[in-house]
Order: C-alpha cells, then structure tokens, then sequence
C-alpha cells in the first residue's frame, strides 16, 4: 500500500478534517515502529537497516512496509489516531482492536516470512 492509498481510504471510510501533514507523520510513526519491531529483530537485509521518513515532501506514491493482504493495518491505524484526536472513545477502541488484530496478522506472517534474530547472551563464571 502506498501512502496516498493509505491517506485516500482512510479518508473515506472516516471523513475527517485532519491535515494530510498529519496523517502522514502517523503513518511515519506506525513505519518506524514497524521498523523497530520486526524489521530489525527479524533476519534483514543492509538496506533494510534504515527506516525512510515521511512528510509532506514524501512522494506519495512511496510503498509503506507490509504489503498486501496485510497493508489494512496503516488504515486502521490512521482511523485510530482519528478517533482518538476527536476525543471518539468508542470507535477509537473499535478501529484500535482492528488494527491489533492486523498488526498481529502482519507480525505472524513476517515471522513465517523471516526467522527472528537469535539473541546470544554473555554468561560470566
């Protein structure tokens, strides 16, 4: 999914009034964390070890990190941040259980995908 695909079905399953500044500095905030969670703790690549930055000068057309069937997450997770801003408890907590529910997809398919890092760990005697 690219960021305007992102932006663009956000926007119409939520109408809303939040700059697209906005909501690409959240979609810059769910990458990176993407990034940190299961790039870098699963087997990569060197060009995988550095996350790009998304803002208002990002092409648009720019791939997010998890592809489809999986990529529904970005949205949910921009109608998340949505609700919460609006004080909209409810359909915050809705539009948060679907995206656990697609970030935990994600994960377990990356995991399938990619063996995790084995962490050594320094025994003293």
């Amino acid at each position: 999914m690219t960021i305007q695909k992102a932006l663009d079905l956000a926007d119409e399953l939520k109408p809303n009034m939040m700059s697209r500044q906005t909501k690409i500095h959240f979609l810059d905030e769910i990458d990176k964390m993407i990034h940190g969670e299961l790039v870098m703790t699963h087997e990569h690549t060197a060009a995988e070890e550095t996350v790009s930055s998304y803002d208002t000068d990002t092409d648009e057309g720019t791939e997010l990190i998890i592809p489809g069937p999986y990529d529904m997450l970005y949205v949910y997770w921009l109608m998340s941040k949505i609700d919460e801003l609006n004080q909209e408890t409810d359909k915050y907590n809705n539009d948060r259980a679907r995206f656990e529910t697609e970030y935990e997809q994600a994960s377990d398919w990356w995991t399938r995908r990619r063996h995790p890092l084995q962490r050594t760990r320094e025994f003293m005697l």
